[in-house]
This record gives structure tokens, sequence and C-alpha cells, in this order.
């Protein structure tokens, strides 16, 4: 093999965004694992920031403060569990974890 061949270098369309638009979920899913592993390689995945939206990592899942308040809100407000998954997008198991660490924390008061 020539110098040359071993040296060539693939350039990006000038409309990366673009490009990328056009791509469907399965061609996505497959660059964005191919980047990842990339630039896990060469140590170039971004550090956690302390800015983190905080998660409730404690009780096994992580959902935001905020889809937790609502999650809470939906069932006082008489909304089914099984109905709050769907509409969160979150499974039940995640609901009543949710629900199940407000009681924890309402009775260590």
């Amino acid at each position: 093999m020539d110098n040359s061949a071993a040296q060539t270098r693939y350039l990006l369309p000038k409309d990366l965004a673009g490009a990328l638009q056009r791509l469907d979920d399965t061609e996505v899913d497959t660059l964005l694992a191919a980047v990842t592993s990339e630039a896990e390689r060469r140590g170039r995945l971004p550090r956690p920031s302390a800015s983190k939206v905080p998660t409730l990592e404690d009780a096994g899942h992580s959902l935001t403060k905020g889809k937790l308040n609502a999650v809470r809100a939906a069932f006082k407000a008489g909304v089914k569990p099984s109905a709050i998954a769907r509409k969160f997008g979150i499974s039940q198991s995640d609901v009543r974890k949710a629900l199940a660490t407000e009681r924890d924390r309402k009775s260590r008061r």
C-alpha cells in the first residue's frame, strides 16, 4: 500500500446539520455509537458538570426533580399510576418508586 492511501482523510459535508437531518433513526443511532466510542478512545467525552439537573438516584432510577414532583402531583390529583407512566414516558415501576419516596419522606418528619 502506498503512503497516500494510508493518509486518506474523509471530509465532512459543509452542511453537516442538514446532512444529519436526512439520516433515519437507525443511522443516527449507529453514528452516535461510533462517535461516542471514538470520543471515549480519545478521552474526549465531556465530564458531568456540577450544574447537572438533580436526579433521584437513591430511589434506583433517575427522574428529575421536576418530573418527580409532576408524578406526585398527578397521583394526588387522582390519576392512576399506569396513566402517569404513559403520560410521562416512564415505567410503572418508576412511578411506584417515586410515590414510595414521597411516603418515606413524609414518615421521616
